[in-house]
């Protein structure tokens, strides 16, 4: 009977992998990112662990609550965009979205979420990447969607972070190392550079990643690379047809995903 229990419990032990997912960065093409969480959801694959930048911090947060992508969708179908433009203008803070975010998910630290999640920011002075584990959500969602000139960088323990797209902007890496098995990357980004532009608004800044999206392809084993050269951060107004390109990526991309996680769950990995 010893045998029999130690061999039932290696199989069981084989088949408990952990799938992380990787949230990119890209404001508004998000909903694209929504879309793919929902083919996921119909076809029965739920991660384990999240880390997000930028938006993908936003939507990885929610999710790693337990909200599902159609719940996220409706969140922010629900919110007043034009009152957090109204923000960019007068007072350039994250203040709109941290209420945005506390109205909705309440006042919770990242220990308090159902599963592990990261967010990534990019610490002004130094240009370094910061992984944010503690702390506020909200704090650290806003750290880590500060898109200048659109907000002032975001304060957290004293320290000025701004957007974490400037230095690890799809996040595998960060799942790898809180013991994801496989890790399903979202990229939402057309790979331009964007140190020069910062280094015009933010003098001081000194960008140390020149390919900040680089990490995301080598710790990705399946990378979504979302085509969304036609719209933009700001693309609102075209949320369904971004939400559609993700929904149909992740589809295109669900045979290979279920054949990887299946030889894992053999063992065969």
């Amino acid at each position: 009977m010893g045998i029999f229990s130690w061999l039932f419990n290696l199989k069981k032990k084989k088949q408990n992998i952990k799938l992380g997912l990787a949230l990119g960065s890209g404001g508004a093409k998000g909903f694209a990112e929504l879309g793919a969480l929902y083919a996921f959801e119909q076809n029965n694959i739920e991660f384990d662990i999240i880390a997000g930048t930028s938006i993908g911090s936003i939507i990885g947060a929610f999710y790693a609550n337990g909200y599902s992508s159609t719940d996220i969708l409706e969140l922010l179908k629900r919110v007043d965009v034009n009152q957090i433009k109204s923000f960019f203008m007068i007072k350039m803070d994250t203040s709109g979205l941290f209420n945005v975010i506390e109205r909705n998910l309440g006042a919770l630290d990242i220990e308090e979420l159902k599963k592990p999640f990261r967010a990534i920011a990019t610490h002004l002075e130094s240009g370094e990447e910061k992984v944010i584990d503690k702390g506020s959500v909200a704090n650290a969602l806003c750290a880590s969607s500060s898109y200048p000139p659109f907000f002032k960088p975001a304060i957290i323990d004293g320290e000025k972070y701004i957007d974490g797209a400037f230095t690890n902007s799809v996040p595998a890496d960060v799942c790898k190392n809180l013991g994801a098995d496989y890790v399903v990357g979202i990229d939402l980004s057309t790979h331009e550079n964007k140190g020069s532009f910062l280094d015009r608004i933010f003098p001081s800044y000194k960008s140390k990643i020149e390919k900040p999206w680089e990490k995301g392809y080598e710790f990705s084993d399946v990378m979504l690379n979302m085509d969304l050269k036609d719209y933009s951060a700001l693309s609102f107004s075209q949320a369904e047809a971004m939400y559609e390109i993700g929904y149909k990526k992740a589809i295109e991309l669900m045979p290979q995903i279920k054949e990887d996680i299946k030889k894992l769950k053999k063992g065969k990995r």
